[in-house]
């Protein structure tokens, strides 16, 4: 059974239906289940007219085709197992991972005892994978392998041989499970934030062998674009050749950002720089990990997977909805991969710089993801990233200087501003997109305060 998920071939895809499916909630199901247990009480199977009239106000338009992918037998006449029908519902319905995972456990907790025992697993990964199998049109696994597949699992999760297990160990054990995650992406498009983390890192190493082949070894700093672009065109074939050249042209720009900011890295005047490829092949390994149909663009219910595969924390709904503004830039209802990129990218007479630094920097002082920075949110994050020079200013007993200095710095922030928006500063905001342009002066400005600080 452990190499079931691995070694399945891919059948035909319901897509249409698993988009209804992703369009129910939880609360439905509930009602569902009362009317079994007050119509169908003693019954564990359902016929078609019977399954219509439990499951039709939830299914709609779809009750007869999902009754016929699921029923036992190859005719209308056949029967229905009641749980494969409520587990399909449950694993495909859009709620979050864990809230389903929760509704499952809980509804194979027949005795109610806050825990699962052996037979209530083995019936619970029965029922969950073998209509999880009828819905995607995949041969579903035979009873008996999933029975030895759950008393494997239950041996290891049942480690205090208490009998039973925690839905604390359930969850974590299903969370971890990259195969069995694999196999719900690649049949039923679930993602979970753990699944996106981890293919986003292994798409991060894949880049990272690739810089290394074409540079020659793990300690090259630098490649030759030319042997890097030829690699990418060989490797990402799904991608369109303009998307390749885009992806070149950004970090030959983003190596020079790189190198007039750092005098160590001047010596080397072609190619591309290591630390600018990795930052920008992150974004682009998250996009990768948040792309679940490989199709290069992400719907605002992959945002969540996207924003949290590069930048390590959970959105919230508010920040999820005002990042899909900025990003759909034609309103297509999806990003695509080029539209991510650039979004966190400074573009300057047709030349894209990468800036995914700033977006974290950024992220980071919005505190209530307004998608804003306050003008007092601005000069904090200047005066924490002058905590270096502090240190050297208090030592020679000059700190009241520094905070003069940094004041000042913060001012000219606050005058550019608003000599360009004419607002005042007390009110004065920066959306992302504006605290992108900007700061590239500003760093500037701090570089130079930095020197003159360095001098004295």
């Amino acid at each position: 059974m452990g190499n079931y998920f691995r070694t399945v071939p891919k059948g035909p895809l319901e897509e249409t239906l698993i988009h209804f499916l992703k369009t129910r909630k939880l609360q439905h199901i509930n009602d569902c289940i009362e009317m079994i247990n007050d119509s169908y009480p003693t019954k564990s199977t359902l016929i078609l007219d019977e399954y219509l009239d439990v499951f039709g106000g939830i299914l709609e338009e779809w009750t007869e085709q999902v009754f016929l992918l699921l029923e036992n037998n190859n005719s209308a006449a056949g029967q229905v197992d009641i749980y494969e029908s409520l587990a399909v519902i449950i694993v495909f319905c859009g709620e979050e991972f864990n809230i389903k995972l929760e509704f499952i456990y809980k509804m194979f907790d027949f005795d109610q005892s806050g825990e699962i025992e052996k037979k209530e697993l083995i019936m619970t990964l029965q029922t969950s994978i073998r209509a999880l199998c009828k819905i995607a049109k995949l041969q579903p696994p035979e009873l008996k392998d999933l029975e030895y597949f759950a008393e494997k699992m239950f041996i290891q999760l049942d480690s205090d041989r208490s009998a039973s297990i925690s839905f604390h160990e359930f969850s974590i054990w299903l969370l971890n499970s990259w195969e069995l995650q694999d196999f719900m992406l690649q049949y039923a498009l679930i993602q979970t934030f753990e699944n996106a983390d981890r293919r986003a890192k292994e798409r991060r190493i894949f880049f990272q062998k690739l810089y290394e082949t074409a540079a020659g070894g793990a300690d090259q700093q630098y490649c030759d674009d030319d042997s890097i672009k030829t690699l990418l065109l060989s490797e990402l074939k799904e991608q369109k050749k303009e998307t390749i050249e885009l992806l070149i042209h950004i970090l030959i720009q983003s190596t020079k950002i790189h190198q007039k900011h750092d005098e160590q890295n001047q010596q080397y005047p072609n190619g591309i720089l290591k630390e600018a490829y990795e930052d920008i092949m992150a974004a682009w390994s998250a996009f990768d990990a948040s792309d679940i149909n490989s199709d290069n663009q992400t719907s605002i219910q992959e945002l969540k997977f996207l924003l949290y595969a590069y930048e390590g924390d959970k959105p919230d709904l508010f920040r999820i909805k005002e990042e899909m503004k900025i990003l759909d830039k034609d309103n297509s209802g999806y990003v695509s991969r080029e539209e991510w990129i650039q979004y966190l990218c400074v573009e300057d007479k047709g030349k894209f710089q990468f800036r995914g630094n700033l977006k974290q920097l950024f992220n980071k002082y919005d505190k209530d993801n307004s998608g804003a920075l306050s003008i007092q949110e601005i000069k904090q994050l200047l005066t924490d990233n002058m905590k270096d020079m502090q240190i050297k200013f208090k030592l020679k007993g000059q700190n009241e200087n520094f905070e003069e200095m940094v004041n000042q710095l913060a001012q000219e922030v606050v005058d550019d501003l608003n000599s360009e928006n004419d607002k005042q500063s007390n009110d004065r905001t920066l959306t992302w997109i504006e605290f992108k342009n900007y700061m590239d002066q500003a760093v500037l400005k701090l570089d130079k305060l930095k020197d003159f600080l360095k001098s004295i």
